[in-house]
Order: structure tokens, then C-alpha cells, then sequence
């Protein structure tokens, strides 16, 4: 066992050369309507108790959104889905974070101006703080980080430092009432960084860097609060496994599936784990962490864009929606029944 554990210097040098990364990528694939793309029938994956079937009417995106890519999604414990993406380009109107409240359609974009909308933003999380309240953290490629509340109203922004190195944030996690949030620095330093809840100055702490160790990164792109485990956990894509920390930064173990190439984030359901992957399924794994349903997310949906899962989330009911990242899509999939013999 490994830990890489330290407190950041002044300055950090890094150079990545991880693959997937697709920070400044160009949207090339023209987008296709339902209508242009011919389906023989339902559109559906899965296995066993977790196949699902795609359904095009749900989640949809207000007009005014123009989305360069899809990239964060997390949802509250009433249920509201919500949705962040890189846009187009930016002007006074453009917001970039998207409510889908239950049994509803149409999305609701959220904030008072476009303050989220610059730079690149990416991750999306949220966690419940002291007493209980909920809160939202935005990852941002650009050095930046902000807190917001449900609603899209800024709370606090921090942009790094030049001093401290390349940063560029890709996600964040924390425990329930945490007075430290992680961010996942996956583009910049392949580290964790700790920083205060209350104001997001650093909080002294950071851990991994690059490397293939146990306890080191080739970009952790995502970052997680697993409650099935209490630890956190990382999705490092670069070297193609998710591993578990404790909250200090303390390896625990580490998460290998062969069919996992390239693992976005994570999401848990009751004793469920749902593993977006770059590479273009998502994978459901059980309370041991082993591969129990595979849906073929570019495989069958690949004409109308869904080529990249970036991240995927479950809802209550165990319905799962998905946003890929280059070109944005976000995708609904219902749970189906078990298949019977």
C-alpha cells in the first residue's frame, strides 16, 4: 500500500499526457434529430434486473441552450435533476446550469446572470452541509471553483493562484456535512485538492500526483462520495481503475473491471454503483464492486451523438440519465423489468 500524501508547495509543475483529455476539443459530429435517425423498434440495454430502454421525449433542453459539451449532472433528495455543460459561447444572456424538476419535461435554466458561464465548466456535485442544507460545487477547467445554491446563486468564487501550478478542475465531492470539499484536479496536477467549505480557500491539504501507484492519478476526472463505503472514491480514467480513499487521503483499495477503459465518475443507488465511461457504455456494478449490466450507450445511440458518457446519475426509482460530452446530448433510460424465462 501507497500513500501520496503532502502539502501542496507554493508552486507544482505537472505535464499531463493522460488520454482522453478534451479540454479545447471541437465539436465535429453534426447533430441529428429522432426524426433522421431510423429505429426498428424500442431502443433498449442492459441485463437482468438493470435493462433499460432509452426514451428520446424526456429531458428536454430549453431552446436558448447551445451546448459545446455535456458534463456534470447530480440531483437532490426531492428529486430536481441538474445538468451543467460547456456552451457555445458566452454573451449576458447565457446560463449554463439546467433544472429538471420531477414528472417534468422541459428543463428550467437557473442563476441571476452568467457568472458560471466562462471558462470551461465541467463538474457538478452536491452536498448537504451543516444543517443539512444543500449546496452546489462547479468545477471549472479554468482554475476555478464555485459554490453556488440550488437556485444558481453564486456563494463564493476561487480561482487559483498562477503561483500554485497548473490547475485545472474537474470535479468534487465531500461527506455530509463536511467542512472540506475535494476537488479533483484532473486536468492539472492529477491531484486532490481540500479546500474550506465556507470560503473555498486551500485547506492545507492535497494528495496522488501523477503517477500509476496506488495513491497516484493519470487524471482524476471524477471524484465521489461512495455511502455505500463512507470513502471516497476517484474516477482516475488515465490509468483505467477507481480507487478508494478515506477522507484524509488514505488509500483503501481500488476498483479494476477489464471493461472499464475509461471511467468518468460515479454514482450509488441503494448497494448500486453506475460507472460512466468515455469509451462509450455504462456499467452497473453490485455491492462487491462487480460488473452486473452494461448499457451499450454508443453502440445503439451513436447516430444521434451519444458517442461519450461523461457523467450519469441514478434517479429514485433506479431510471438512470446520462450526458455525453463531445457532441452534449443528455439521455433518459428507464428501468425495465427483469426479463423472464
Amino acid at each position: 500500500m501507497r500513500l501520496a500524501l503532502c502539502i501542496l508547495p507554493l508552486a507544482v509543475s505537472s505535464v499531463l499526457a493522460h488520454p482522453h483529455f478534451h479540454d479545447h476539443q471541437t465539436n465535429t459530429t453534426p447533430s441529428k434529430t429522432i426524426s433522421q435517425v431510423a429505429f426498428s423498434g424500442p431502443v433498449m440495454s442492459g441485463s437482468g434486473n438493470f435493462r433499460y430502454q432509452y426514451l428520446p421525449e424526456k429531458l428536454i433542453l430549453p431552446d436558448t441552450v447551445k451546448m459545446r459539451h455535456g458534463h456534470g449532472l447530480c440531483r437532490d433528495r426531492q428529486g430536481n435533476i441538474y445538468f451543467t455543460y460547456e456552451p457555445e459561447s458566452v454573451d449576458p444572456s447565457t446560463r449554463v446550469l439546467v433544472r429538471f424538476s420531477p414528472g417534468e419535461t422541459a428543463g428550467t435554466l437557473l442563476g441571476p446572470d452568467n457568472a458560471l458561464a466562462p471558462g470551461a465548466p465541467h463538474g457538478l456535485s452536491i452536498v448537504y452541509e451543516k444543517n443539512d442544507t444543500p449546496v452546489l460545487y462547479h468545477a471549472n477547467n479554468h482554475a476555478t471553483v464555485h459554490k453556488t445554491t440550488l437556485d444558481g446563486t453564486l456563494l463564493w468564487t476561487q480561482k487559483w493562484s498562477p503561483q500554485m501550478g497548473n490547475y485545472k478542475p474537474t470535479d468534487s465531492a465531500a461527506p455530509p456535512g463536511a467542512d472540506h470539499v475535494l476537488i479533483a484536479d484532473g486536468y492539472g496536477s492529477s491531484m486532490i485538492h481540500a479546500l474550506k467549505t465556507a470560503d473555498g480557500i486551500y485547506a492545507g491539504k492535497s494528495w496522488g500526483g501523477l503517477g500509476s501507484q496506488h495513491g497516484e492519478f493519470n487524471c482524476p476526472h471524477g471524484i465521489y462520495f461512495d455511502p455505500r463505503k463512507n470513502l471516497i472514491l476517484t474516477a482516475d480514467r488515465g490509468n483505467k481503475r477507481l480507487e478508494y480513499f478515506t477522507t484524509n487521503g488514505t488509500y483503501h483499495s481500488s476498483i479494476l473491471v477489464p471493461q472499464i477503459t475509461a471511467p468518468c465518475n460515479a454514482d450509488a443507488w441503494d448497494q448500486f454503483l453506475l460507472i460512466p465511461d468515455l469509451d462509450g457504455s455504462l456499467f452497473i456494478l453490485d455491492q462487491h464492486n462487480h460488473l452486473i449490466s452494461t448499457i451499450e450507450l454508443a453502440k445503439l445511440l451513436g447516430p444521434l451523438g451519444f458517442k461519450h458518457p461523461h457523467d450519469a446519475i441514478w434517479l429514485e426509482n433506479g431510471d438512470i440519465v446520462v450526458c455525453t460530452w463531445n457532441p452534449g446530448r443528455l439521455a433518459y433510460w428507464k428501468r425495465l423489468p427483469p426479463e423472464t424465462h
